[in-house]
This record gives structure tokens, C-alpha cells and sequence, in this order.
């Protein structure tokens, strides 16, 4: 038998790289390194590898050192770029994307990464012309259609990203990114009969997590009179919140059923009604041994299998109440403030995806200030540095932040105040399923569920949006929100 050459053993590791068979290409790629230590090829590829699976500094030791081997690869510099870029380095990535180019200008994932860059630090016009040129080169580059439709999605120009997504998926039907983008855009545009059916894709997404049971069977509508059906959160507090509405419309159809919620909503969803039994999620347990039932479902499938339209969206308020003994608590704290309470988050998590687009500095929020019979109160429980740009005592009469252990604790306070104010984070759910008057600062690209050009939202009667009127522009919205307090305290 003829012996296997350095090139075929090259070629049989990169189809396992493809196919995702990571650990027999990380051996065939040691391989060929242990007979040719700098053999280009297998350095790069295995600086590919370790980004694949999140080893990024590994990833740049192998990626500098095939450089080193091929300045002239321009897939080298582009790989770099894609490190940076997966550490949110977007400015760093962008000098390695532009090297990339500069060697290969016919280079079309360096363009199309590139376009990502400039899309992450705020310039969407240079993203899409970058993406553009991507696609010039290649019109069928599946990837750069998906973020052609992400950057025209962030410019405003919905119908256009929509017609992307489309061509992506008629290249490349299992396009799972296309998909789920999709999906966003039908939910953001008030498409609920296709949009939900589609945001089931989210489950190929490699980030989400996928849960293993050992008993019972996917719900997907079947009669459930009779029967147990397991509800589990699967995404954020804030999305947990808004979706547990659902869970009396499935005691309606007669089935007994048990939600499962983590640690920092215990106390909140305990004793509401809305459910038969409470679970405490476990982080990283499926399902114990001891536990039984006939169905379960993820919670954000419930619209779509209970098959909700605008219309008919269970938008009775409060569907939530806070605790009476810890809102007397937090009344005491308040005390001989007679003024309009308004309670004030500034900024979400910084690792959330969207939050560079939702968070705003708090100094912006000074040009609340000047409202005449308002005390401000700080809701927001973790500051960031990011956003957190001036002495928050400066701003309000008491900074709650430090004291709150949960959202129990939350939602008593709110119970005191007589107006939340918040950037589109978990608190405004909460203020909205409480049944309390909340205002909801929503940036130009808005989450899915705050839908397009209205002020009023569907989910919550309560609420108000105030809506960036251009990417990025804040200053307006809070120009806004300061004519419409001192509108609401006079009258």
C-alpha cells in the first residue's frame, strides 16, 4: 500500500474540519506539524481550529506564526481578523481585514467580515458598502447576504433585509442564520403567523442550548386535557417575564402544568397563579431522575404553538404582583417623598449582543433633571463602567441599585414609584406585566417585540415607547421624555 502523502493527509484533515469532526482534524493537523514543524498550511489550519472552539489566544500564536510562513496568504490575515472580531476587538479585526484585502481585494469574506466591524461600531453606511462589494464578488455568498440583511435591518430598511434573507435561503435553504433572521424581521414587522414558526430555528443555532430529557414528549399542539406539561425558561429574565402570560391559556386546555424558573425570579414567580408547580432551574441539569410528565416546551414557543397574532396576544395587566410585605419595606425607604417617584435604568448587561445599541451613558439622563416635582430613583442593581459615566447621587434622591437582591425586591419598588423609566432591559417587562406606567427608551433597530412606528405596545397596556428617531440618537428621545414628564407631573 502506497504511504499516505503530507497532501492527502492535509486533505482528509480539512474534510473533518469541514464536516465538524474538530478532534480528528486537531490530530491529523498534529500530525502532519510532529513530521513537518512548519509546514504553512497545517499551522494555519490548526489556528482555525482553535478558534472554532474558542481558544483564541491559541488561535493567534498558530495564526502570527502562519503569517510569519505566508505573508502573502491573505486567508491568514482575514482568520486574525475573524479572532478579534469573536472578542469584540472590532477596531483591531478591521487592520486585519483591511490587510487581507490589500493582498486579495477579490477577498470576499474579508469584505464581508469587514462590514461586520463597521456595523458593530455604529457606521452601517461603510458596513454595507464593504458587504456589498462581498457580494459583487461572489452573489451567491450566503454569508454576506445574512449580514447584508442584518446592516439594511439596522439602517431601517426592513423589506430590503427581508429580500436578502430570502435570496439567502434560496442559495442555501438550511441557511440557519438566514432563517432566524428572518424570523425577526416577521416578528418586528407584525407577521406572527409565519415570524413564529420560523423563530423555531433558533434551536440550530450552535449558542443556544438545547435541552435533554428523559422523559415525556415535545409539545407541538397535541391535546394536553388530562395530562403534565413541563415549561422551561430558555433565554433572558427579561423574555421569561413577558412569556409567562402563556401559561394560563394551557391550564385552559386542561393540562397540569409546571415551569421551571431560575434562581433570580424564585421569589417573583412563586405563589402568582400561573402555573400548578414551581421547579427551580439547576444550571446545567436537564431533568432529574425523580421527575415525570407527558409533555414539555420550550417557554418562547408558546406564541407559536398556541398560535398568537397581534390581536390576540393575552395582554391582560398585571398578570404579576410583587410581595405586599416587601413592598411596605420599600415604602418605608421612600418615606415623606411626596413628590412624583420615577424609578431610571440606564443600561442592560454588556454582554448582551444588543446592548451597545440599547444601553445609554447615564449623564444623558440629566436632561431629566430640570423636571420640576420629580424624584428619581436608581433601579439599576449592576452599574457598568461602560454606561455608568457620572455619580449616580448626583441624578437621584436614593440609588436602590446596592440593595436590591432580586426581582422581588424589584417589583416592590416599582409597586411605590408612580413612573418607571428604562432602556429595554428586563426592568420594563417587569414594570409592564405589574401593571405599572413605564417608559420604554427603544433604540432604531428595536427588539422584535416592540414592533415598527408605534408608541403603544401590544404586549403591555401600560407602556409607552419612546423610539430613536436615527441610529444611534439618543439625545432626542430623552429631549422627548423630559417634555412628556413635565407634561404628565403638571397635569
Amino acid at each position: 500500500m502506497a504511504a499516505v502523502t503530507l497532501g492527502e493527509l492535509l486533505q482528509k484533515g480539512l474534510a473533518c474540519h469541514t464536516a465538524g469532526r474538530l478532534q480528528e482534524a486537531e490530530q491529523i493537523y498534529r500530525q502532519i506539524l510532529a513530521q513537518v514543524p512548519e509546514h504553512p498550511d497545517a499551522t494555519h489550519f490548526m489556528g482555525v481550529l482553535a478558534y472554532n472552539v474558542g481558544k483564541n489566544d491559541v488561535a493567534k500564536i498558530y495564526l502570527r506564526k502562519a503569517i510569519a510562513l505566508m505573508p502573502e496568504n491573505s486567508a491568514c490575515y482575514c482568520n486574525m481578523g475573524n479572532v478579534f472580531q469573536h472578542e469584540k476587538a472590532y477596531a483591531k479585526s478591521m487592520v486585519w481585514y483591511k490587510m487581507a484585502i490589500e493582498l486579495n481585494p477579490e477577498n470576499q469574506k474579508a469584505h464581508s467580515n469587514l462590514g461586520v466591524a463597521y456595523l458593530r461600531l455604529g457606521e452601517p453606511e461603510k458596513a454595507l458598502e464593504s458587504i456589498q462589494k462581498a457580494i459583487s464578488i461572489d452573489p451567491e455568498y450566503t454569508d454576506a447576504l445574512v449580514n447584508c440583511g442584518e446592516t439594511l435591518k439596522a439602517m431601517g430598511d426592513y423589506d430590503k433585509a427581508l429580500a436578502a434573507y430570502n435570496k439567502a435561503i434560496a442559495i442555501s435553504p438550511e441557511s440557519v442564520d438566514a432563517h432566524w433572521n428572518r424570523s425577526i424581521i416577521w416578528l418586528t414587522k407584525g407577521n406572527f403567523r409565519d415570524g413564529w414558526p420560523e423563530y423555531e430555528w433558533r434551536w440550530r443555532r450552535p449558542k443556544t442550548r438545547k435541552r435533554l430529557f428523559a422523559t415525556g414528549a415535545l409539545w407541538q399542539g397535541q391535546p394536553v386535557a388530562g395530562k403534565t406539561l413541563f415549561i422551561f425558561e430558555e433565554q433572558g429574565l427579561g423574555d421569561t417575564i413577558q412569556f409567562v402570560r402563556f401559561l394560563p391559556l394551557l391550564k385552559q386546555l386542561g393540562c397540569r402544568v409546571i415551569f421551571e424558573v431560575g434562581f433570580p425570579l424564585i421569589r417573583l414567580m412563586n405563589d402568582t397563579g400561573l402555573y400548578d408547580r414551581l421547579w427551580v432551574g439547576l444550571k446545567d441539569v436537564d431533568t432529574r431522575p425523580v421527575d415525570r410528565f407527558d409533555f414539555y416546551a420550550p417557554l418562547l414557543s408558546l406564541p407559536g404553538i398556541l398560535k398568537t397574532q397581534l390581536e390576540t396576544i393575552p395582554a391582560q395587566a398585571p398578570y404579576l404582583k410583587a410581595d405586599p410585605n416587601l413592598c411596605r419595606i420599600w415604602k418605608d425607604r421612600m418615606a415623606q417623598d411626596n413628590s412624583f417617584k420615577a424609578g431610571m435604568v440606564w443600561a442592560g448587561h454588556p454582554d448582551h449582543s444588543n446592548d451597545v445599541k440599547r444601553s445609554i451613558p447615564l449623564q444623558m439622563f440629566r436632561e431629566l433633571v430640570p423636571v420640576e416635582g420629580v424624584s428619581f430613583y436608581s433601579l439599576q442593581k449592576d452599574k457598568h463602567d461602560q454606561w455608568t459615566d457620572m455619580d449616580s447621587m448626583k441624578l437621584f434622591k436614593k440609588d436602590f441599585g446596592p440593595e436590591i437582591s432580586d426581582f422581588a425586591d424589584t417589583a416592590a419598588i416599582i409597586e411605590n414609584l408612580d413612573l418607571v423609566i428604562s432602556v429595554d432591559t428586563s426592568v420594563v417587562h417587569l414594570a409592564g406585566a405589574l401593571g405599572k406606567p413605564v417608559w420604554t427608551l427603544v433604540p432604531f433597530e428595536p427588539d422584535f417585540r416592540w414592533l415598527l412606528d408605534r408608541e403603544d405596545s401590544p404586549w403591555y397596556p401600560t407602556m409607552r415607547l419612546f423610539r430613536q428617531p436615527l441610529f444611534g440618537a439618543w439625545e432626542p428621545v430623552l429631549k422627548r421624555v423630559a417634555q412628556a414628564l413635565a407634561k404628565k407631573v403638571q397635569g
